[in-house]
């Protein structure tokens, strides 16, 4: 975006041949729309829940499903055929219905596009819709209408915006027609701009368009959401690929059976076929996907409670692999405080206590107070999450100032500001002027250094004398010892006018100084030790302050991350490197004071090439490049605008806060790959129980397909639900895994070991029970084999049972549920069965001795 906002409304108008009484020409439109663009936010087409769902029909183990549906329905079994549908079109509708979320956020964002515009062209107002407006038209606003695109102010009757969208600050803004000389200024400073989107709260106004469509701030922000979207892959189209990987699997050991079935038993092609299709209607893991969804939703819910907001089951995919993090000191490693702790005056150094000073406020620290709060916009001394140093340090004076008998609005009343000259990163200070008496005077505060640049003159006993080199030499001393100690330092100062003067001359040159005030941005207790966990994780910490750099470095110091002041680096010094210089030293740098939302990009940009998952932090639009570009970006704002396009919110930033979460990320990632292996450990073993049985010429075919839906949803739900609960409670040194096909193709001798073990045991107790001529053989073998599934899930622990009371409960719950449904099935006969009971307590008992033994992932706990 050129910035408009530094050149007066008259230069722009003529920059752009437009005329403020005439507006454009119609021979005009159509050149400045070519040169231009169109006044549209280009939108991609979206796609319905039908078509998200009919694409699912591509993946292997869907059509596997489909072509065993159309099988059992061409040989008459009906039932197999309806569950293998009902199976299937579950399993498509979740997946669609998760990837549906993101293009209806997509098509919300349509209505950008609509609207109408009253223009003035060949000297008529118009009504026309907004997509026909061309840069350089002139467009009048009043109350309750939308911005149809930017424009610069060029009138002003009382205009008073709701610009939420485009900024994301919550507050109703005044706009005015005067330029505002800036380097770096915040969306939500550019009083002199209208936004696309935005829409007028009160008054009236018109404004010449210099950004149409593609090229307005919104279009930024709706390309930075898209990018994202578009590139964000749904968990569950992974879980496909880990199902189809086992369904590939189980087709080649299909093709193995068929293969001995027709040479060596002599069966035929129909049975070989008909056989294959139910026992991979009986195997498929057709309910992890729900499985693994639905203990995602769980997670999220539980995290929302916890004040903590992921985007979706990616987010906390991505944030479990995070290996640095780059944070605001404020919130994360100080507190949402501060306190007036000493100042500087003509009678040199001042300790302040915490409570009113006992005799009273001395005339420099008078001086001030009055300075700090009429160059303030802070209304009380109330703080909140969001609040930048500078908000912090205006909240301070306001409670400090109170304290003593000195009230901002009282002071606003009666000293009436004219205008403001905003805060920015390159000048450092903050101007207000407001008439005092018949006279005017200029508040300025700000960086000590931008102060006393500007000082001609220096506040002494009451009177104003020229500064010598002694007074600036006395002032730098008193800046380095209240840094020393960890202070932010602002410098206030003043100019005295017997005129009104303008904002377009030069008000901050020729100050008289009054005094430096030092603040307190108390440390957290937990601040040291958030660093030591930090390295424990292996994790980088990266602390953003705007700090001077010798208070960074005595706060460094406090916590422990850092030792000596070349591990600071200021963003002067970041404008004056090269990318070379930078990369050069940019790991070994832990601190960075007084940084744009550029310099941050940078940051983000460099870590990444050192080989780091990034996370930052930020709550600014200014931010949004960083938090994109970042691996994970992380908010605790209001704004919905950065809420939407960050992967989590947070409300409390607090550091430890933050590696506390990470470190339950890596948890539940932990979990998730051990729920998936679970799940297809299970299904090993249901398919070689079921091939041992064809092998061996068992027909169980009538009761294999209830079994195997109870054993897909209700035993491994449970089972799911117990390691989600137990991770809460293992100990280890974590390692984030991907979750997709490569978790089976890493893990396969445990899978197909555990597996096999179980279908071989199941298939073992069917075979005595026929050779004893038992009267429940079937039920032995099925009620061994869902016991076993049960008990599987000890070996996914870090000691021989969990710790986790409720996890333990639920496999106890299990387990009772399962023996209930087989006395229920015998009609309670089978408790009376001696037989069944030796064979069920020798196996479940060889059973739990090998889940307590052999442990998943074994070697990575301590």
């Amino acid at each position: 975006m050129i910035e408009w906002y530094k050149h007066p409304w008259s230069e722009i108008v003529k920059e752009l041949n437009s005329n403020t009484y005439y507006g454009l020409d119609e021979e005009q439109i159509e050149s400045l729309r070519e040169k231009y663009g169109e006044n549209k936010i280009v939108m991609p087409d979206t796609k319905g829940l039908f078509y998200l769902a009919f694409i699912q029909f591509k993946e292997a183990w869907i059509l596997l499903l489909i072509f065993c549906t159309i099988l059992f329905i061409y040989l008459g079994i009906y039932s197999y055929g309806i569950i293998s549908l009902v199976i299937a079109l579950l399993n498509i509708f979740l997946i669609a219905l998760e990837q549906y979320k993101v293009e209806r956020n997509i098509k919300e964002l349509r209505k950008l596009n609509l609207g109408m515009a009253r223009v003035i062209r060949d000297g008529r107002t118009l009504r026309i819709p907004s997509e026909e407006l061309v840069v350089g038209d002139i467009v009048i606003v009043g109350q309750g209408e939308g911005i149809p695109a930017d424009m610069r102010v060029i009138e002003s009757n009382d205009l008073k915006i709701d610009e939420c969208s485009v900024t994301g600050e919550n507050f109703i803004v005044e706009k005015y027609e005067f330029k505002i000389d800036d380097r770096e200024l915040s969306l939500s400073d550019m009083k002199n701009i209208l936004f696309k989107s935005s829409s007028v709260a009160e008054g009236d106004g018109t404004g010449i368009v210099i950004a149409v469509g593609m090229n307005t701030q919104v279009s930024n922000i709706v390309k930075l959401l898209l990018k994202g979207e578009r590139k964000r892959e749904s968990f569950g189209f992974r879980i496909h690929r880990v199902v189809n990987a086992f369904s590939i699997f189980l087709v080649g050991c299909f093709s193995i059976i068929g293969f001995i079935l027709k040479f060596t038993f002599h069966k035929s092609f129909y049975y070989s076929l008909k056989t294959g299709s139910v026992i991979f209607l009986s195997t498929i893991p057709q309910a992890m996907i729900i499985i693994i969804l639905l203990i995602g939703a769980i997670l999220l819910k539980k995290f929302k409670k916890a004040n903590i907001t992921f985007k979706d089951l990616s987010s906390i995919e991505k944030f479990s692999k995070v290996s640095a993090v780059c944070t605001d000191k404020v919130g994360a490693f100080s507190k949402n405080k501060m306190k007036v702790m000493k100042a500087y005056g003509s009678n040199g150094l001042i300790d302040i206590n915490e409570e009113a000073l006992k005799d009273g406020i001395n005339e420099s620290l008078y001086r001030m107070m009055n300075i700090g709060l009429l160059c303030s916009d802070e209304k009380s001394a109330k703080t909140n999450e969001e609040n930048s140093v500078k908000n912090l340090v205006e909240s301070s004076l306001v409670g400090f100032g109170a304290q003593n008998g000195i009230y901002k609005k009282e002071l606003d009343k009666k000293y009436n500001r004219i205008f403001k000259i905003l805060f920015d990163g390159e000048r450092r200070i903050m101007t207000t002027v407001n008439k005092v008496d018949k006279k005017y005077r200029a508040h300025v505060k700000g960086a000590t250094d931008s102060i006393i640049n500007r000082c001609t003159h220096i506040l002494k006993n009451g009177l104003e004398v020229e500064i010598t080199e002694e007074d600036i030499k006395s002032i730098r001393d008193a800046d380095i010892s209240m840094s020393n100690e960890c202070l932010y330092v602002v410098g206030f100062a003043y100019r005295n006018f017997n005129y009104e003067p303008s904002i377009k001359e030069n008000i901050e040159s020729n100050l008289v100084f009054v005094g430096l005030i030092g603040f307190d941005n108390m440390l957290k207790e937990n601040a040291s030790n958030s660093i030591k966990k930090a390295l424990a994780l292996s994790i980088k910490p990266i602390i953003i302050t705007d700090d001077n750099k010798l208070t960074a470095l005595a706060i460094g110091k406090k916590i422990n991350i850092i030792s000596r002041l070349q591990q600071i680096v200021s963003g002067v010094e970041m404008d004056n490197m090269t990318e070379e210089e930078f990369s050069r030293i940019g790991e070994k740098v832990s601190f960075f004071s007084r940084i744009s939302s550029q310099h941050k990009v940078n940051i983000i940009k460099a870590l990444k090439s050192y080989g780091y998952i990034t996370a930052i932090t930020g709550w600014k639009l200014t931010d949004l490049p960083a938090l994109k570009i970042s691996n994970v970006g992380i908010t605790n704002t209001k704004s919905k605008i950065v809420r939407k396009l960050c992967d989590i919110f947070v409300k409390n930033m607090d550091f430890m806060n933050l590696l506390n979460t990470i470190e339950n990320s890596r948890k539940i990632m932990n979990m998730i790959e051990k729920i998936i292996v679970y799940i297809i450990s299970c299904c090993v073993g249901l398919t070689v129980f079921l091939m041992m049985n064809v092998l061996f010429d068992l027909d169980i075919s009538g009761n294999i397909i209830i079994e195997s839906i109870w054993f897909n949803s209700v035993i491994m739900f449970l089972s799911a639900l117990a390691l989600m609960y137990q991770c809460e409670d293992e100990e280890g040194d974590y390692v984030s895994s991907v979750i997709d096909k490569s978790i089976i193709v890493e893990n396969s001798s445990f899978v197909l070991f555990g597996g096999f073990l179980m279908g071989t045991l199941s298939f073992i107790s069917l075979y005595i029970s026929n050779l004893w001529k038992s009267e429940f053989p079937f039920l032995t073998s099925i009620s061994i084999l869902n016991i076993c599934a049960a008990l599987f899930v000890y070996s996914f622990s870090d000691i021989k049972f969990f710790k986790n009371k409720f996890s333990t409960t639920i496999v106890i719950i299990n387990i009772i549920i399962q023996l209930l449904a087989i006395f229920i099935t015998s009609k309670f006969l089978i408790l009376f069965n001696l037989g069944y009971w030796k064979i069920f307590f020798v196996c479940i008992a060889l059973w739990l001795v090998f889940c307590i033994s052999y442990k998943f992932h074994k070697n990575q706990y301590v």
